[in-house]
């Protein structure tokens, strides 16, 4: 299946125009997660207030994963 991780923010977004192809919805959940954790863990916050969106090529939103600045250690 053909799945498309883009980001949002209010305001602003970033299509992805080609998607990925994924065995099942459950792998684009596990890679949308991924990408989350890795945008919130090494850019230091500049994902702030963005979210990683699941979609299906009809544009059906499946996943929505907030990026939250990360913990302060």
């Amino acid at each position: 299946m053909r799945f498309f991780i883009d980001y949002t923010a209010e305001g602003q977004s970033l299509y992805d125009y080609q998607g990925e192809e994924f065995l099942s919805s459950d792998d684009a959940l596990d890679f949308a997660q991924a990408t989350a954790q890795t945008l919130q863990n090494h850019l230091g916050g500049l994902w702030k207030g963005w979210s990683v969106e699941v979609r299906s090529a009809e544009g059906q939103k499946y996943f929505s994963l907030p990026i939250d600045a990360p913990l302060a250690a």
